[in-house]
């Protein structure tokens, strides 16, 4: 009997028998990962943080002027984190590994958006992505601590 792919799918999940070959052929299709060169136009481009410091951020790299430099393996957008490798220039932490969490800021021109260093000095990728210390929701603290880096785009005037 011939069944459409949405019932095969509804039969294999009600039957629990989703490893027979029937159901593994009607699986849909896993979601593409977000690739390394994918991470949202928000965070591309020249930026001042509330403090002053200037950067330069790719989809391949990171840049924290004047010598403070990241290689991007990693765009989790979903997350809205990145995985990144330090240079081997950087005076602090050399090829160790840095996981950089970002937040919206809807409702504060002109920064726009908002980062923090949650792993700078983890011994593999792996270990900076299990690093989970950023709190989103307390964006004055929460950064260990700390507050979030406010950015706004390079040329955009903080106000008062």
């Amino acid at each position: 009997m011939l069944r459409a792919p949405g019932a095969v799918l509804g039969m294999c999940a009600a039957a629990m028998v989703a490893a027979t070959p029937a159901c593994v052929a009607a699986r849909p299709p896993a979601p593409a990962p977000v690739a390394a060169g994918t991470p949202p136009a928000l965070v591309l481009g020249e930026f001042v943080d509330d403090y002053g410091g200037r950067y330069t951020i790719t989809a391949e790299a990171w840049f924290h002027h004047p010598a403070i430099r990241y290689r991007i393996v990693t765009w989790n957008v979903e997350h809205q984190y990145a995985i990144a490798q330090n240079a081997p220039t950087n005076l602090r932490s050399p090829d160790l590994w840095t996981r950089i969490d970002w937040m919206l800021l809807p409702d504060m021109p002109p920064y726009e958006w908002a980062f923090c260093l949650s792993a700078y000095e983890a011994a593999t990728a792996e270990a900076a992505e299990a690093t989970r210390t950023a709190r989103r929701q307390q964006p004055k603290t929460g950064c260990g601590g700390f507050p979030f880096s406010r950015m706004r785009r390079v040329g955009a005037t903080p106000s008062g």
